[in-house]
């Protein structure tokens, strides 16, 4: 009978002989721990909830959540790993916990990974939004990098072109192929670049170039596509190795700018993106996501000017540019120069998966209910599939007093992407009403998604919703003073729409306090305080705030 036997990053575990050991030397694991990290290795790359953990390593004994964190927080220390920038093993906000680097089932008498037998580490974490212009511009670049290479290529090839017809392809064609798919926009073409660039690695395994557009094309796939298996811990360390091979390549801080985004990690994805944009020669996209950063952040004032900035960069203005400067002007409190360009986005490209989601939030910010319903169901019916537009109907029929209709959008939300928070939390709230008082169950699931989102806060996510989720959280089971912490924390994130916090039905309760007032004008003045620095600003073009369209973006 075979050896049960798996190697992941620089470590062995031998299931047999109950043994770890990285470099040759054994690592001393508690018992408990070394089957935790089996049970990990055994389901990977799946993300192991915490009844199933429990079920697997207590053998069937009553311990808590609390218990299990603790035993993960052992088994990191005795890894030398940790939670705010986790190599080995990672929590999944909601869901659980899953290993992050790939984990490879070893043949009796192999210490490396055989060919075929590879088990793709799959870590996903969608956002609202996340770094919108990223997602399409960046395909410009690494097209343009790559048809350069591929000029050099036909030069060398030109003079026979019986060995063209007949090799196969060359590093340089393979990188000008895949980087022509990716920025096409289309699923099936991110597809297909990842195949050609993983292609390209199998020739040149440290190529940057190929190493920076494979972590792109996987940071689409989770963001961009709903897609659970995109692999961001696979992305990050791609890219990183990118710019640790080229430094001076803007594309590869490109992409590790986008790996830093897909997990939240805001600070440093900021400073990648703008190191990203000292670097290319068109760096448009890289401004472009670098203001949407600093919208995240609350920098409203600033993200308008890089907004701005980017459509002036010279080249191909970054495809949801005007999505991007919709929404900024929106929290700005200038809501017709917003649905200007939400609604320029929507014209010019009626299969923007973006567009319609941020025009439906607006216009619910506004007190237009009916047209922010209107506008999400007809996206959902011209086959735009992103959970926020079923999550925000559903919210719309919880002000209906449709919970029936409300969970099924809501159901519907995690059908496009399983796990996707707002769903899942509002889900989890509707279970608290229906049964009117909380039971040990829903109150034991309430706790896990609460830890889950403080340790991975504590791990570096940094964006405003994980932090607004937790709100919504605590006030649906009557803890009013955790609610406004967490309030208080997406606040200082960066949240910054408070007319949204003024008419989400799940928080009513809140709203009841008196705090909630004193917290709505404090996110009022800092607004007030944006909009100061944008009013008169000498970088600010005649008429914009009035819904004029920027003629250098059209």
């Amino acid at each position: 009978m075979a050896r049960e036997r798996y190697r992941f990053d620089d470590l062995t575990l031998d299931v047999e002989t109950v043994t770890l050991e990285r470099g040759g030397e054994r690592l001393a694991l508690p018992k408990l721990s070394f089957d935790l990290l089996v049970a990990l290795a055994r389901r990977a790359p799946a993300v192991l909830g915490a009844d199933e953990l429990i079920a697997t390593v207590w053998a069937g004994l009553a311990v808590s959540d609390e218990t299990l964190t603790q035993r993960v927080a052992l088994l990191r220390k005795s890894l030398g790993d940790e939670a705010r920038s986790p190599r080995y093993v990672r929590a999944v906000r909601g869901r659980g916990y899953q290993l992050v680097p790939v984990v490879v089932a070893l043949a009796d008498g192999e210490t490396t990974p055989s060919a075929g037998m590879t088990r793709a580490s799959r870590r996903w974490l969608l956002r609202p939004a996340v770094a919108v212009a990223a997602l399409a511009a960046v395909g410009l670049a690494v097209g343009g990098l790559a048809l350069r290479d591929r000029s050099a290529a036909a030069s060398r090839v030109g003079r026979d072109e019986r060995d063209l017809a007949t090799r196969s392809p060359s590093v340089p064609e393979l990188l000008s192929r895949a980087g022509t798919y990716l920025r096409q926009h289309q699923e099936s073409d991110n597809e297909l670049a990842i195949e050609l660039y993983r292609r390209a690695l199998r020739i040149e395994p440290e190529n940057p170039r190929a190493l920076a557009g494979l972590s792109l094309g996987l940071s689409h796939r989770a963001t961009k596509f709903n897609r659970r298996d995109g692999e961001s811990a696979e992305a990050l360390g791609l890219a990183r190795r990118a710019v640790a091979r080229d430094s001076g390549l803007g594309l590869a801080h490109l992409a590790l700018a986008m790996a830093l985004d897909s997990e939240g990690r805001i600070t440093p994805a900021l400073a990648a993106y703008r190191r990203a944009a000292e670097l290319e020669h068109e760096p448009a996209s890289a401004i472009a996501s670098a203001a949407y950063l600093e919208q995240v952040q609350g920098h409203l004032a600033e993200a308008l000017r890089g907004n701005l900035r980017a459509a002036g960069a010279g080249g191909e203005t970054p495809t949801y540019l005007e999505v991007q400067i919709g929404i900024t002007l929106g929290l700005l409190g200038y809501g017709d120069a917003a649905a200007v360009w939400l609604e320029r986005a929507l014209e010019l490209r009626p299969d923007n998966v973006f567009a319609p989601s941020a025009f439906a939030q607006l216009r619910f910010s506004q007190g237009r209910i009916r047209d922010a319903d209107a506008i999400a169901a007809s996206a959902s019916a011209r086959g735009i599939r992103r959970p926020e537009l079923p999550t925000l109907r559903g919210i719309v029929a919880l002000m209906r007093g449709d919970d029936q209709n409300a969970r099924a959008l809501f159901e519907e939300g995690l059908s496009i992407a399983p796990g996707y928070p707002p769903a899942a939390t509002r889900l989890l709230l509707l279970d608290r009403r229906q049964r009117g008082a909380p039971d040990a169950v829903l109150t034991r699931r309430y706790r896990a998604v609460v830890a889950a989102i403080r340790e991975g806060r504590a791990g570096g996510d940094e964006w405003p919703e994980s932090a607004l989720d937790e709100t919504l959280l605590a006030t649906g089971f009557g803890e009013s003073d955790a609610a406004f912490a967490a309030l208080d924390e997406a606040i200082r994130l960066g949240y910054r729409d408070a007319d949204w916090l003024q008419l989400d039905p799940m928080l009513a309760d809140l709203r009841a306090h008196p705090g909630f007032a004193r917290r709505i004008e404090g996110i009022r003045e800092l607004v007030a305080g944006e909009r100061r620095s944008v009013a008169g600003a000498a970088w600010l073009p005649p008429g914009l705030l009035d819904g004029a369209r920027l003629a250098s973006a059209r």
